[in-house]
């Protein structure tokens, strides 16, 4: 499908352990591009060859296969599969019989601008009840912090991240680092550095 120059998102580059080709199912290190329908395909763009369409990873760090869903647990009802009973939350007074988006991976990518500017924001959810990590879009994240009756607000928890990707590569570094520290130690966020494994200069720009 064709996408015009200002539907595509150009020169990203991934490090690898977040995508895999849908071909073959293997992990991708390289360029990468975003078009406007939010699907990813390896190459600097369009016309630098082959176009494969990337699938996201499974975040082993965050997975836990001791993790089986409970039916006693009404948040993880919720959780699984979305507010679908005709029940109520009589703590929160949250009407369950609608069903409800539960957050997804969806990480925001560098626009031009923000590559003038040398810095972007990325959004991140935790779930309440678990120590489990997920990057999901503005959106999302705004639908969050705003208690948006439609997404499961109440199950997860939103935080944003000033990403610094232009400068000084140890200072760009150490500057992402430090920011998510902050939040790991004041939201008491336990492991969510560990989400980046020590990817700080994700979409660095060399200078």
């Amino acid at each position: 499908m064709y996408y015009p120059k200002s539907q595509i998102q150009s020169n990203l580059y991934t490090n690898g352990g977040e995508f895999i080709l849908s071909t073959t199912k293997e992990d991708y290190k390289g360029n990468y591009y975003k078009v406007s329908s939010g699907k990813l395909y390896s190459g600097k763009n369009p016309t630098d060859k082959p176009n494969i369409l990337l699938s996201p990873q499974e975040d082993k760090s965050t997975y836990d296969p001791t993790n089986i869903l409970d039916l006693s647990n009404f948040d993880n009802i919720i959780s699984y599969y979305g507010a679908t009973s005709n029940i109520y939350d009589l703590t929160k007074n949250i009407d369950t019989n609608q069903v409800r988006l539960i957050p997804s991976f969806n990480p925001t990518l560098p626009t031009d601008q923000d590559k003038q500017n040398g810095q972007f924001n990325r959004y991140f959810c935790k779930k309440t009840n678990e120590l489990k990590y997920l990057e999901i879009d503005k959106k999302t994240y705004d639908q969050l912090q705003a208690k948006d009756l439609q997404i499961a607000w109440d199950l997860y928890e939103p935080a944003s991240l000033l990403w610094v990707i232009k400068g000084n590569q140890e200072t760009v570094f150490n500057t992402n680092k430090t920011s998510v520290f902050k939040i790991e130690q004041n939201q008491k966020w336990y492991g969510f550095s560990q989400y980046f494994k020590e990817n700080y200069l994700k979409y660095y720009l060399e200078l």
